[in-house]
This record gives C-alpha cells, structure tokens and sequence, in this order.
C-alpha cells in the first residue's frame, strides 16, 4: 500500500496482545514487508480462503444467464487432465 491513499482505500486500525504484534512484526520483517503489507496481504489471503469454501454464490441478475450458458455447456477437453485420469495408478 502507497503512503498516498487511493480516494476508495479503507484503513483498518487493529489493536492486539504484545506478543501478537511482535510475532506479526517478526514475520513482516523476514518476508521483507512493511506491517502494513504484510497484513493486508495475510488478510486477503485468507479472505480468499473463507470465499473459496462457501457453497452459495450469489450472483447478479444480469450475469445469471452467462452463469447458466457456462454450467450448461460441455467441457473444453483437457488431453493432459484426460491423460491423467485414465492412467491407472501404479501402471507406467
């Protein structure tokens, strides 16, 4: 994140424990990151994680037809997903 706030940027203010905090300091300092960076890009990757487990999607009116066209229409053939799959384990 730039020093000069972007008009649509949030800021997060976080209080934690003492050793909390020096930990994550700790780890943004090894990864060469400032605490900001190395927060923000935890927590996005994490929101990542939370999103990808979820079973409900919503989706907006006007993509739902484009949704439904993608789900309806056959696979594109993959020959090394193909391959892999119809390999027997063990077989080579």
């Amino acid at each position: 994140m730039s020093a000069a706030r972007d008009a649509g940027d949030d800021k997060l203010a976080v209080t934690l424990p003492a050793d909390s905090a020096e930990n994550i300091r700790s780890a943004a300092e090894g990864e060469g990151l400032s605490l900001e960076d190395f927060a923000s890009e935890a927590m996005k990757r994490y929101a990542r994680e939370v999103l990808a487990d979820r079973r409900l999607f919503l989706v907006p009116d006007t993509d739902w037809s484009a949704l439904e066209a993608l789900l309806e229409s056959p696979p594109a053939d993959a020959p090394r997903l193909r391959r892999l799959l119809d390999d027997e384990p063990g077989a080579e």
